[in-house]
């Protein structure tokens, strides 16, 4: 049991010792001394000032400038611009250096900003990358380009000045510098004016070609129940329309749209200047009695099945009068020729308003 104790006490002993020796070589490692400035780096506009701070703010320091043509240096930290030119600022005290870089540039105001549009017509989902420019190009006095819309349910933009149609309407996005702002006009529609705008006032009537029908395509424009143009006429491709070629078009004296089949239709945005009743009169021709049409505004039937006359023949064309004029309101309107009954061909709508 004595050994025991002994063996036990011996190596407390030790251990107290070991640790003893560890604390007294702690306490002689020696502390590092240092002084620092309270950036690295700093850039100025000639004739601005800086103030600098160093720590530990106990002590004595002396500052100085590598180069007092670019910048000078007060004895309490104050720099001042006077030059372009890349320079340190130097901190010395308690045998201990440190430095910070500095870089003095002229200052070139903004003076005004540009964007490369002003007006962008998309379709829902569309992208369009309007590209703002400073004036002049070389501007270093100014703050961030921004971008926002005044409607998001129409269309967003990005920081970038990427913008997404989002829903039909028209929203304003708006591009700012300091105090300079631009201003894009963003139009949002599944389908356009084709050789528009087509207006609609108390001025005079529209002669409305229906070869004019709107821009857009295939669901949007316009529904053909087959992909081919039996009347072999590009009247549409000749004038940078691409996506109508399944519209059945026959080249005459005056262009119509013919081989027509049920449930087939054609849109047409106009622009009603003049709100109030419009007289509608379509210039058809067919052999029979059996074609049938309706009116619809804004995806509205405002006529209900109309008959297409007998004018004795596919190319004697004559003047169907829509019994009741149609109300409209003022500004932009879809307008729909909805064949219910084909067997009939069309070749132009009229719109006169009835006071």
């Amino acid at each position: 049991m004595k050994k025991i104790i002994k063996s036990t006490l011996t190596a407390l002993f030790c251990m107290t010792a070991m640790t003893m020796t560890k604390c007294v070589d702690a306490e002689r490692t020696p502390v590092e001394h240092a002084i620092f400035i309270d950036r690295q780096v700093a850039k100025l506009f000639i004739g601005e000032t800086l103030q600098l701070t160093v720590s530990p703010s106990e002590g004595s320091y002396t500052w100085t400038s590598e180069d007092a043509d670019i910048a000078t240096v007060s004895s309490n930290g104050l720099v001042t611009a006077v030059g372009e030119g890349y320079t340190n600022i130097i901190v010395n005290g308690d045998g201990l250096t440190t430095k910070m870089g500095l870089d003095v540039v002229r200052k070139i105001p903004l003076t005004g900003l540009n964007i490369n549009l002003t007006y962008v017509e998309l379709t829902p989902g569309a992208k369009a990358a309007v590209i703002a420019t400073r004036i002049p190009d070389n501007a270093n006095d100014f703050e961030t380009i921004t971008w926002k819309t005044s409607d998001i349910d129409v269309a967003n933009v990005n920081s970038t000045g990427d913008i997404t149609g989002i829903l039909e309407g028209e929203t304003d996005v708006i591009c700012s510098c300091g105090a300079f702002t631009k201003t894009v006009r963003v139009s949002v529609a599944y389908t356009r004016p084709f050789k528009g705008p087509h207006i609609l006032s108390s001025a005079a009537p529209l002669i409305l070609p229906v070869v004019d029908f709107d821009l857009g395509g295939e669901g949007y424009a316009f529904h053909d129940n087959d992909t081919g143009n039996s009347g072999n006429f590009a009247y549409r491709a000749n004038n940078g329309d691409n996506a109508s070629g399944a519209v059945d078009m026959e080249n005459s004296a005056n262009p119509n749209i013919g081989w027509t089949g049920n449930g087939e239709w054609l849109q047409y945005t106009v622009e009603v200047h003049t709100a109030g009743n419009y007289q509608v009169q379509v210039e058809q021709a067919s052999p029979n009695t059996t074609g049938r049409f309706r009116i619809e505004v804004n995806g509205v039937d405002r006529t209900g099945p109309l008959p297409a006359s007998n004018t004795g023949g596919w190319g004697a064309y004559g003047w169907d009068i829509v019994p009741q004029p149609i109300a409209l309101e003022a500004g932009v309107q879809k307008l729909k020729y909805y064949f219910v009954v084909g067997a009939h061909n069309i070749r132009t709508l009229k719109f006169t308003y009835v006071p």
